[in-house]
């Protein structure tokens, strides 16, 4: 199934592009925003990421060695900045110890060594892990977020959750290119088509193996 809904989803947005979709090149401001964005708009977390390289702390070594008090009002656009504050510093001071993000120590680790030392780093959960993974590592990884799980429902009529939908994906697809497109092509169509309130199915290019689809269209017509 995802296999051809990454497929699909290409030929419906076919401008979407990694790079693009995050509108950031730097691995490490990747890392940082993928903090920043929990539980907030990536439009909030990329104020917070502005503020920080005008204040030039956004490097690991120089957030590894700030205190709490003196980023919270740098993110303050983030939200939960006492959280956040914290997790950025161990997470900088972990990237530290590991001699960074393209060094021999962290290149050599395999991919699920190198996620459990993340999910081990306290404020990083499954999906800010596998983000990071995905995106900062470019690591064979995908995240079963709230877009993925909406699309995963709508299109079974089956509830599903993180762990089985993120192993799923990365069963049929399995290079770090294809993933990380995948997860851009999934949010991408959740914001425009696949919304979580009126959702768009006569635009959708998985409209015809739906069964929120199917459902929705049999009410309209029988009046339900």
């Amino acid at each position: 199934m995802w296999h051809m809904i990454y497929e699909r989803l290409r030929g419906q947005y076919p401008t979407v592009t990694i790079d693009g979709w995050w509108g950031l090149d730097d691995p490490f401001a990747r890392m940082i925003g993928s903090v920043l964005v929990q539980n907030t708009t990536w439009s909030n977390a990329s104020k917070a990421l502005t503020r920080m390289q005008g204040e030039e702390m956004l490097a690991a070594d120089i957030l590894a060695r700030q205190t709490p008090e003196k980023l919270i009002p740098v993110i303050h656009s983030a939200g939960f900045q006492q959280r956040k504050a914290e997790t950025i510093i161990r997470l900088s001071a972990w990237l530290v110890d590991l001699g960074g993000i393209d060094k021999a120590a962290s290149t050599a680790l395999e991919t699920e060594v190198l996620r459990r030392q993340l999910l081990s780093i306290k404020g990083i959960g499954e999906e800010t892990a596998d983000t990071i993974l995905a995106y900062v590592f470019l690591r064979p990884a995908i995240s079963g977020d709230a877009y993925a799980r909406r699309l995963h429902e709508r299109l079974t009529g089956e509830r599903g959750t993180y762990g089985p939908i993120r192993s799923a994906m990365m069963a049929q697809l399995h290079t770090p290119d294809e993933l990380g497109l995948l997860h851009a092509l999934i949010v991408e169509h959740g914001k425009e088509t696949c919304r979580k309130r009126s959702p768009q199915c006569s635009t959708c290019s998985l409209q015809p193996f739906c069964q929120h689809a199917h459902v929705s269209a049999d009410q309209e017509r029988t009046g339900a």
